[in-house]
């Protein structure tokens, strides 16, 4: 029974065929093609119109930040660099002054020459005088008009050409970069602005430091080498870069302007360092019109 059934099951299959599926295109309406479409070009203008915007961004912040960087061999203009290119004019003629049709400057604004400060220059004068003056006799209370207007024409002759010789207007380059040195020791020698500036919140006294009390003029601290350095790096420069267009090819003062800067460099970082970023530290770099990149990034001369 079993094999006959077996036997014609088989005949009932073997008739039977499998046919393969048939493939299905996947295929879609032309509306949303055409809206998946507009929104990708949709999406890389956006992406464009943020590329082009961020690129404007950073090319205009570029520009900014080189108007507002910092020459790092003559700086940005300030009050001290001003003062050390200011070239006093020469005195005005002698018949100009007798006639009173020329002005001379004012002692106490001038600076002089030969490491004569204006405010010691009126008492020379007046003990001159004193000394020189004709004297009279000790029962004669009468003095002479004649030898009085003689002495007082004497004297002030003698006046005018000290004033001529003293003139920082009438000195060489070499007596205005001497003169220039003497301000820098002036304004940022510690003698000074140990008094001037505000003292840094936590720093020690004198007496707790217990250093030996300051002799004389301070002329060996790091601002004030940076700024001897600096009246020597814009004299140099101004010679090597002349305003008539004339291309020096001195080799050896442009090495020597590469080591000098490089050697401020190295001041203003070790006073940053000592300091830690103080008062002393933004005073100096406040008058040289330098910033941050002038101190710790490589400079390229």
């Amino acid at each position: 029974m079993s094999s006959r059934l077996q036997t014609s099951l088989a005949a009932a299959f073997s008739s039977l065929r499998i046919a393969p599926a048939a493939a299905r295109t996947f295929s879609t309406s032309p509306s949303v093609l055409s809206q998946q479409q507009s929104i990708g070009s949709h999406n890389v203008q956006l992406a464009k119109k943020r590329k082009e915007a961020i690129q404007a961004r950073k090319a205009a912040l570029a520009a900014i930040r080189a108007t507002q960087a910092a020459d790092p061999v003559k700086g940005k203009p300030t009050a001290f660099l001003s003062a050390l290119d200011e070239v006093p004019p020469p005195l005005p003629a002698v018949d100009s002054v007798r006639s009173k049709a020329g002005q001379m400057p004012s002692l106490e604004e001038a600076r002089l020459n030969h490491f004569i400060t204006p405010q010691e220059l009126p008492e020379f004068i007046q003990n001159s005088m004193e000394l020189t003056k004709p004297r009279t006799a000790g029962n004669d209370p009468y003095p002479d008009p004649v030898k009085e207007k003689a002495f007082q024409e004497r004297h002030e002759r003698t006046v005018e050409a000290i004033r001529r010789i003293i003139a920082l207007g009438n000195g060489s380059s070499a007596d205005r970069t001497r003169s220039n040195k003497q301000m820098c020791i002036e304004l940022f020698g510690r003698h000074n602005t140990d008094d001037a500036l505000p003292k840094d919140p936590g720093a020690p006294t004198p007496e707790e430091t217990g250093k030996t009390p300051r002799a004389g003029p301070d002329t060996g601290s790091s601002e004030v080498q940076a700024a001897i350095l600096t009246v020597k790096i814009r004299a140099l420069e101004k010679a090597l870069h002349r305003n008539d267009g004339h291309n020096t090819k001195d080799k050896h003062n442009k090495r020597s302007l590469r080591l000098m800067v490089h050697r401020r460099q190295k001041l203003l970082k070790y006073l940053k360092r000592k300091e830690k970023g103080g008062i002393r530290y933004r005073n100096i770099m406040a008058a040289l019109g330098l910033d941050e990149d002038a101190v710790h990034k490589e400079l390229f001369l």
